[in-house]
């Protein structure tokens, strides 16, 4: 006999669905991932921020890697990728804003998260991009906004200018934006790091 709870689906753990993404990778894409975490490291760990911050933009630059990977393989973003990654950058602007008491901190990234998921959402309900992407633009309108407020829109029309590059050499036009987001994300934080951004 059949119930209702034998038809619903069981939960899959994201760190399954990672290990999934990257069995699944081919060998360019798997290297792209591991450059990726490093570069976020790289990039973090060198922006003009206090060392909570840094460390946070870092920890935040690899969890957008890993949930890129997966946007490749399902085309969905893991929301718990997503919320950690989030936390992870409320936690860093927390830090400095008790510690350093700089409340301005917060309130950028804050203000970041707003401009860039707004950004988003915007092109959602005119383009159709999901949910997802939405919430990803905003962890990085977060993770950038703490050092500067202009990184955040600027990090989104980045990604929205690589996605579209993209689709028109590959001639897509559908593909998994996670990846442009993280690239958008390290262009800023490549610019932050050289004080070109302030």
């Amino acid at each position: 006999m059949t119930t209702f709870s034998t038809l619903r689906a069981e939960p899959v753990l994201t760190v399954d669905r990672v290990a999934a993404a990257w069995a699944g990778a081919s060998d360019a894409t798997r290297r792209a991932l591991v450059a990726a975490c490093a570069t976020a490291v790289c990039l973090g760990t060198t922006l003009p921020a206090p060392l909570p911050a840094r460390w946070a933009a870092a920890v935040t630059g690899a969890l957008l890697a890993l949930a890129a990977l997966v946007d490749l393989r399902e085309h969905k973003l893991p929301n718990r990728l997503l919320g950690g990654a989030l936390a992870v950058s409320g936690l860093g602007s927390s830090v400095v804003a008790l510690g350093a008491g700089q409340l301005e901190w917060v309130v950028r990234a804050f203000l970041g998260l707003l401009l860039a998921g707004g950004l988003m959402l915007l092109v959602r309900c005119t383009r159709g991009v999901g949910m997802g992407d939405v919430k990803m633009a905003g962890v990085v309108g977060a993770s950038c906004g703490g050092v500067s407020l202009v990184a955040a829109p600027l990090a989104i029309a980045t990604a929205a200018l690589l996605a579209a590059g993209y689709g028109l050499l590959a001639r897509r036009t559908h593909l998994p934006l996670g990846p442009a987001l993280w690239a958008g994300w390290a262009t800023v934080m490549v610019a932050m790091a050289a004080g070109w951004l302030s």
